[in-house]
């Protein structure tokens, strides 16, 4: 092959890589990391009582121009975090307090289009199936997405430090009673141009804790 050849061939090279480049659209990677330890036990006496703490399973979001567009809706991933009381002595109730809180330690994503419209939105139910509308720094918010539906939560878009969730929550049993908690986290699909949150990450752990 003559050098005249080589250098036609190596053009169009760069001219394919150029065009498979430019067609890269964006990646979102969204974490929320809710296994920091999973199970914990609290034993509240030798051989009697336990309490006992499972903080589930990580929440894992990545979008990207496959499964994030116009037309492709929002996306959603979901966890749970319960809390399980076991009475050794069936013959009488026990009661116990915890708190559940939501510690966001990075968060570099942002508003692209306002700050009135969130792009990140948490849902939280309570073990009676009730839809907690109130957490301490955090705004309960509804924002319309690309289909035109009502998506409600709290706005986490650019949020960071402990949010407490449930403070001095009872639980009591005369034999064993387990408190579920339902976690979800939506990015919202704006249909709109949402690039300024290309790689953008969202790390977080749910902390469960005995009240003293």
């Amino acid at each position: 092959m003559n050098k005249k050849w080589k250098r036609i061939l190596i053009t169009l090279y760069v001219v394919a890589l150029c065009i498979m480049l430019s067609g890269a659209t964006f990646a979102y990677f969204l974490m929320i990391e809710v296994s920091n330890v999973s199970p914990k036990i609290e034993t509240q006496t030798a051989m009697t009582d336990w309490l006992i703490f499972n903080m589930g399973d990580s929440i894992n979001i990545i979008a990207n121009e496959e499964n994030f567009g116009p037309d492709m809706g929002d996306l959603v991933d979901s966890t749970q975090g319960t809390v399980t009381l076991r009475a050794a002595n069936n013959s009488e109730e026990i009661s116990y307090n915890y708190n559940i809180l939501l510690n966001i330690v990075a968060n570099d994503f942002e508003y692209t289009q306002d700050s009135d419209t969130p792009e990140i939105l948490l849902q939280v139910t309570d073990p009676e199936g009730n839809n907690v509308s109130s957490i301490p720094g955090l705004e309960y918010q509804s924002v319309v997405n690309g289909a035109g539906e009502a998506v409600r939560g709290f706005d986490i878009t650019n949020k960071v430090g402990e949010f407490l969730i449930a403070s001095n929550y009872p639980i009591s049993t005369t034999r064993e009673i387990v408190h579920t908690w339902d976690f979800e986290v939506i990015l919202v699909n704006l249909d709109s141009d949402q690039n300024a949150n290309t790689e953008k990450v969202l790390d977080a752990y749910l902390q469960i804790e005995k009240v003293s």
